[in-house]
């Protein structure tokens, strides 16, 4: 294999397009032989271009209808581009429609042993294989059934198995990851880190966010064919999301407040924080400082929550002390709260103020030092001072 090094990106497309003819038979001929198209026409795809850079999963989110089949298949080599152009630099496997590569009257067995021969593996080399597919698929005495006798969720468990039992160098991924029950799930996502891990890349289209973060550092949003937004995947699924910024209720942060915060691993850390109360009723604080990791997705590491802070009308600081602050060096969201002051954490909360990542107005904490063990939860000494 060349060098990996000198071949930084594992699949590049660019503006590229697809046009689907809506009606007119004489169309089917015209598509065929590569002639403009005449008559109704639908544009699936609309001058898309991205990059995968090698050893990297790119995401792309959208909801039903935005184009994310359609470009995960032209990629794929299912459809071919009305316009543009693509390269993809390595063996990929795409992960949807993977029962096409053979009919329901094949057995689980066979349909494995077909998608290895497809593949290029030996057939003296194949068993290795065969035995982790029906340990991963969990289908046991059904493996010797006909595909068409099993429900939807063992076909899907087989599809798989079989699909990620060989390392490929570039995976195309249509929200396989959320089939079957949980334990599946968790299954198909710890082979999917391995992959990675070994350096594996790829695409993953979905509407589900919370796969892109496990999964994606970059990401994009595709609408209606158009790629509308592109970054960190953090930043892109919180214009996803599109959650309106709560408005500041009795009791809020400062308006001047400072949105970046600093500290050093494994060192005392001190945050202020600023806020208004115009009630004279009880406030309460809550904090927690979240990452996020690729192969994980979106960890709460510091967390405490319902921290009477205020009283009375006025203004207040809330000071947030941590000894040995256990977090290793790297990018944080600082996500806060005030709400009213409960008395059991079983009562609703009425929120007045929120500072939050989903909503991108959440404020950034940079660690910097040496490197230090991760914490779950803390507790958190907060002091009040009027």
């Amino acid at each position: 294999m060349a060098d990996l090094a000198c071949r930084p990106l594992a699949l590049v497309c660019e503006g590229v397009e697809k046009v689907f003819p809506i009606d007119g038979q004489s169309n089917v001929w015209r598509m065929l032989l590569g002639l403009p198209l005449r008559g109704k026409t639908f544009h699936a795809l609309k001058g898309v271009s991205l990059s995968v850079p090698r050893g990297k999963i790119v995401g792309i989110l959208g909801h039903n209808g935005a184009g994310k089949s359609t470009l995960l298949r032209i990629l794929g080599g299912v459809y071919n581009a009305t316009r543009g152009s693509l390269h993809v630099d390595g063996l990929a496997c795409g992960l949807f429609e993977l029962g096409g590569m053979g009919n329901r009257h094949l057995t689980g067995r066979e349909y494995a042993l077909r998608y290895l021969s497809i593949m290029g593996v030996p057939r003296k080399r194949q068993q290795p294989y065969l035995d982790d597919i029906l340990d991963f698929s969990e289908l046991e005495g059904s493996f010797d059934q006909r595909i068409l006798t099993y429900s939807a969720g063992m076909a899907a468990r087989l599809y798989f198995a079989t699909a990620t039992a060989l390392q490929h160098e570039i995976y195309l991924i249509d929200e396989l990851l959320s089939v079957g029950d949980e334990h599946f799930q968790a299954k198909c996502w710890s082979r999917m880190r391995k992959l990675l891990l070994n350096g594996a890349s790829g695409i993953l289209v979905t509407h589900d966010w919370v796969s892109v973060l496990r999964l994606c550092e970059q990401s994009h949003i595709l609408k209606r064919g158009q790629l509308v937004a592109s970054g960190p995947s953090d930043k892109v699924v919180v214009q996803y999301l599109d959650i309106d910024v709560p408005q500041a209720g009795q009791a809020r942060f400062v308006e001047d407040h400072p949105t970046l915060y600093q500290a050093v691993s494994g060192e005392d850390a001190e945050f202020v924080f600023e806020i208004e109360s115009s009630i004279d009723e009880p406030v309460a604080f809550s904090f927690s400082v979240e990452t996020l990791r690729v192969g994980t997705g979106w960890e709460i590491l510091l967390i405490e929550s319902n921290m009477l802070v205020a009283t009375h009308a006025g203004r207040h600081q809330v000071r947030v002390k941590i000894d040995g602050l256990p977090l290793v060096t790297g990018q944080y969201s600082l996500n806060v709260a005030l709400s009213r002051h409960r008395a059991s954490l079983d009562e609703p909360a009425q929120v007045h103020d929120s500072r939050s990542w989903t909503t991108g107005n959440g404020w950034d904490l940079t660690v910097s030092g040496p490197a230090a063990d991760a914490a779950v939860l803390l507790p958190v000494e907060i002091k009040v001072a009027q």
